[in-house]
């Protein structure tokens, strides 16, 4: 009795080390079915893994082979006594199965059962599953040992199924935030040719590129509205097909889904084109009959100015409402870059050449560095993955949210209001902020004096100015630096307020630096504010940015 009850013992410690080590979730139910019936020593072990609705949703078995399991077919689903376990949430233990009231039979080819051994397995207080043990090895009935080390491997096995969910959390986040970063790569592609002044049929076709590559489509059209007769013309056609059968097709008013999203203002997926009343059928069967489709309106403010549509998503799957919400962002941009054209086209004066530049300031100073930031955090969470779980499940979640922060700020840069961390916890915070995250990607030591109230009557647009300056200074320290202090000290006097950024990296010549558009931004930023800002190497090293602004000036 002695040596079985240390076998048992020692089986237990290593059921428990066996399934610490599993994180596959359909693996790790295999595993407990095959430990629990070696363990508690029984033909046949099962587990049963309860639904929504509290009925088994899935059965994993031991101790039937493939063929005996082909012949009996379906697998339970929770009737007769398995239900009545699923039931009353306790372990139950019957002598014989066929005794029991709610005794529902087996199936043909099903092997004799008789006796029985159920106990619940719970994970955070909730139920997950049951564990099934029947035909007890030397014995007529299961003991109440028996129903001890079922327990406590039932124990084990919601830890184990725990960090299993866990794991797969931290995937399922990894896969969330590589699918964010590569909307947010196409976004800034389509960005930089409008920020770059690209040809516009380059920018209008680029955007139709990055909606097959987000959506998994096989062919994507553009369609642009004439003003005058109201058709929707094709402009652009990328993918499956021919485009010498599409390009130049005019779809009059009201004919097409693409006119009914752009009246409607709002975009939405077809599941099957062939039903929907509102589908123009010769531009889709030009096309090459896709099955589903995704319009979206190009729309500035109230004019409308065409759609963009995506047809067949890969694997024959639907487009989600993430298709269109991405699609919708690409056909923002592609609304810009024609409304960019006709300004430029129709006034050629200085008003459009500085708001051009302003879009390009803003998507550099605040999109890039955000995305270099986040990218600098995510460095640091992979190597977390295996040793911490989750601090890195923790950091990717941060990671995440600051990419739906960077994709908030891209509609309001285009839009002219202020980055939100402004809008939300004010200038001081703000600057705050870009200094913690500094410290956090860099590890370098940061300091700041900021006198309490010195940046609190500076109006929204000098605020907006001022957080560029501060996030790109402190992005070029980051990137190219390689300072280990960095200080921040904003001061006031005589109507002038003074913001100097120093640190102690390798340091530049600010005359002989070649110029991209960060260093060119801070300046034009600083001459906007009716200010100048000062470049200057540091003894022994490092570099001195200093802001000069004087305040009650207005910015032009």
């Amino acid at each position: 009795m002695e040596v079985r009850a240390g076998r048992q013992l020692s089986a237990l410690v290593e059921a428990g080390m066996v399934l610490a080590s599993e994180l596959d979730l359909d693996a790790l139910l295999q595993r407990i079915a095959d430990l629990s019936r070696e363990v508690v020593g029984a033909s046949y072990a099962a587990v049963g893994v309860v639904g929504t609705d509290g009925q088994l949703a899935r059965f994993v078995y031991s101790g039937i082979d493939q063929e005996t399991a082909d012949q009996i077919g379906e697998l339970p689903s929770g009737r007769g006594v398995l239900g009545a376990l699923l039931e009353q949430n306790r372990p139950l233990r019957l002598r014989e199965i066929s005794d029991h009231p709610r005794t529902y039979g087996f199936p043909k080819h099903h092997p004799p059962m008789h006796t029985f051994l159920g106990v619940p397995i719970i994970v955070r207080g909730t139920v997950f599953g049951r564990l099934y043990l029947t035909e007890k090895h030397g014995s007529d009935e299961f003991t109440k040992d028996d129903e001890r080390i079922a327990m406590t491997l039932a124990a084990q096995a919601g830890v184990a199924i725990e960090n299993a969910r866990l794991y797969d959390e931290i995937q399922n986040r990894g896969d969330q935030l590589a699918r964010r970063m590569k909307q947010l790569s196409s976004v800034e592609r389509v960005g930089n040719l409008l920020i770059q002044g690209g040809a516009i049929d380059e920018v209008l076709r680029s955007a139709v590129v990055e909606a097959l590559i987000l959506t998994g489509a096989s062919r994507g059209t553009l369609l642009l509205l004439d003003g005058s007769s109201q058709e929707l013309i094709v402009n652009q056609m990328v993918g499956a097909g021919s485009p010498e059968d599409v390009l130049g097709v005019r779809l009059p008013m009201g004919s097409s889904k693409a006119h009914a999203v752009l009246s409607r203002r709002k975009g939405e997926a077809v599941d099957d084109l062939s039903a929907d009343p509102e589908v123009h059928a010769e531009t889709i069967h030009r096309l090459g009959d896709p099955r589903s489709g995704a319009f979206v309106p190009l729309l500035i403010g109230s004019r409308e100015i065409g759609a963009l549509a995506v047809y067949d998503k890969g694997d024959d799957d639907s487009f989600s409402a993430d298709d269109l919400a991405i699609l919708q962002i690409l056909a923002n941009q592609a609304a810009i870059a024609l409304e960019n054209a006709r300004l430029t086209e129709a006034l050629r004066d200085l008003a459009v050449l500085e708001e051009r530049e302003r879009i390009a300031k803003e998507l550099h100073d605040g999109v890039i560095q955000s995305i270099y930031s986040v990218g600098l955090s995510l460095q640091g969470s992979t190597s977390m993955m295996t040793r911490d779980p989750a601090l890195a499940a923790e950091r990717i979640e941060q990671a995440i949210s600051e990419l739906d922060n960077v994709v908030r700020d891209v509609r309001s840069y285009i839009f002219e209001l202020r980055p939100h961390v402004v809008e939300e916890k004010g200038l001081d915070e703000a600057i705050l902020e870009l200094l913690r995250d500094l410290e956090v990607n860099t590890l370098a030591g940061t300091s700041v004096d900021i006198a309490p109230g010195i940046l609190e009557d500076l109006n929204e647009e000098q605020q907006r100015h001022l957080i560029q300056i501060v996030r790109e200074a402190l992005s070029n320290i980051a990137r190219h630096g390689q300072a280990s202090e960095v200080g921040l000290a904003a001061s006031r006097e005589d109507g002038e307020l003074t913001i100097a950024i120093t640190d102690n990296g390798i340091g530049f010549d600010p005359e002989e630096v070649k110029r991209g558009n960060g260093l060119t931004n801070i300046e034009q930023r600083a001459r906007q504010l009716g200010g100048a800002i000062e470049m200057k190497p540091r003894d022994p090293k490092g570099m001195a940015f200093v802001i000069r602004i004087p305040m009650g000036t207005d910015v032009s």
